[in-house]
C-alpha cells in the first residue's frame, strides 16, 4: 500500500517529501522506503514533523478501530490537536472502516469531521463514513496496493499449486479441519503454507503451521517471502502464487487477483469481505464446513488483473495531491 502511494506521488508531485514517526525499528523501513524520512515516535520528533509539514496524512489501514484498545484513537486525537495548533490540514487516504459502530466511539466523529478530505479503500467503507464525517468530503476509491501491483505484478499463478494464507489474529481457526480437507480434494501437486507475516504471532501463519499434526505439516511447504528491509520487488519475486489461493490476509487476496489465482477469501472481517467483493471472489467464514469450502473452491475462477481498481487508487492519489499542493507554503 505504501509503495503504491509513493509511486503515485512520484507521478503527481515529483518534488514532494515525506516524513513519518513510528514506534518501530527504523533501519528496515529506511532500507525498504528510502524516500521517506523515518523518525522516532517521540514528542520532539512529532512536534517538529507537524510544525514543518504542509499537510498531515493518515495513510491506509483501519484507523478508527478500537475494539482491543483506544491507543490509536488517542494517538490520532493528539495528532489532530497538534495539527490544529500548527494550522495544518489533515487528510485520510486509502483507509477502511469496519463498522459504523466504531465511528460513534468518543473522539472519532471529530477526527472525521475535522479532516480536509477522506478517500477510502473500498465503497463499503465510504458508505459507512458518510453521515459520520460532518461536512468532510468522503470519496470511495480502492486500495493503493493496486498501484504497486499494476506496475509490479506477482509471479503468475503456478498450475497445480495451492497457496494457503491462514491468519486469525490471536484466535483459533474453527474451520481448519474442513478447510484442509477441502484442499485435499483439489489433488494439488504442491501445497504452500504462505507466511505473509514474518513474526510468529498467535493465530497467525507460523503459529498455526507449527501446531499442525506432523502428518499434516509434512504435506505443506512453509514459505515466507518477507525479509525485513528488502525491497518489495524482491519480496514479490519470492511470492509463491498458486493456481488456487485460500487466504485470510487482505493484501494476499489482492496479490492473488494480480497473479491470476483462483481466489477464495476466508473472511474474518469486513475488510476481507470487501476484498472478495472487489475481486469477484467467493467468500467463506473461518468456520466454514467442508461442503462450504468445497463449493467455494469449485466456484473460484482466475481473477483478471483488477486494472479498474488500480485506476481508482491512482485517481484518489491525484485528487489528494491537488488538494495538498494548494497548502504548500
Amino acid at each position: 500500500m505504501l509503495a503504491g502511494f509513493l509511486a503515485a506521488m512520484r507521478g503527481q508531485v515529483p518534488d514532494a517529501t515525506f516524513t513519518s514517526c513510528v514506534p518501530f525499528p527504523l533501519e528496515p523501513l529506511r532500507r525498504r522506503f528510502p524516500t521517506i524520512e523515518w523518525r522516532p515516535y517521540d514528542d520532539a520528533a512529532r512536534h517538529h514533523s507537524i510544525a514543518t509539514c504542509d499537510v498531515w496524512l493518515g495513510l491506509g489501514g483501519s484507523p478508527f478501530q478500537s475494539g482491543q484498545s483506544r491507543w490509536f484513537i488517542d494517538h490520532l486525537t493528539d495528532e489532530a490537536a497538534r495539527c490544529a495548533a500548527a494550522g495544518k490540514p489533515r487528510y485520510f487516504l486509502g483507509i477502511g472502516v469496519q463498522t459504523t459502530t466504531e465511528l460513534t466511539v468518543s473522539g472519532v466523529p471529530s477526527l472525521c469531521a475535522g479532516a480536509a478530505g477522506i478517500w477510502t479503500r473500498d465503497a463499503a467503507s465510504a458508505a459507512r463514513l458518510r453521515g459520520h464525517a460532518g461536512t468532510c468530503p468522503v470519496h470511495a476509491a480502492a486500495d493503493l496496493a493496486h498501484v504497486f501491483f499494476a506496475a509490479n505484478p506477482p509471479p503468475p499463478a503456478q498450475p497445480g499449486r495451492v497457496t494457503l494464507v491462514a491468519n486469525f489474529d490471536y484466535n483459533e481457526w474453527p474451520g481448519q479441519a474442513a478447510a484442509l480437507a477441502g484442499v485435499e480434494t483439489l489433488g494439488a501437486a504442491s501445497r504452500i503454507w504462505l507466511a505473509q507475516e514474518s513474526r510468529a504471532l498467535p493465530g497467525a501463519e507460523r503459529a498455526l503451521f507449527a501446531a499442525l499434526p506432523a502428518a499434516e505439516q509434512a504435506r505443506w511447504q512453509l514459505v515466507s517471502p518477507e525479509h525485513p528491509g528488502d525491497p518489495l520487488t524482491e519480496v514479490l519475486a519470492r511470492w509463491p502464487s498458486g493456481a488456487w489461493l485460500l487466504t485470510a490476509r487482505y493484501h494476499a487476496a489482492l496479490a492473488g487477483g494480480w497473479s491470476g489465482s483462483r481466489v477464495v477469501v476466508l473472511a474474518t472481517n469486513e475488510k476481507l469481505r470487501a476484498a472478495a467483493r472487489d475481486l469477484g471472489a467467493p467468500c467463506i467464514g473461518p468456520d466454514a464446513t467442508l461442503a462450504e469450502v468445497s463449493t467455494a473452491l469449485a466456484a473460484a475462477a482466475p481473477v483478471p488483473p483488477p486494472q479498474a481498481l488500480a485506476a481508482q487508487a491512482q485517481q484518489a492519489c491525484a485528487e489528494f495531491a491537488r488538494s495538498a499542493v494548494a497548502h504548500r507554503r
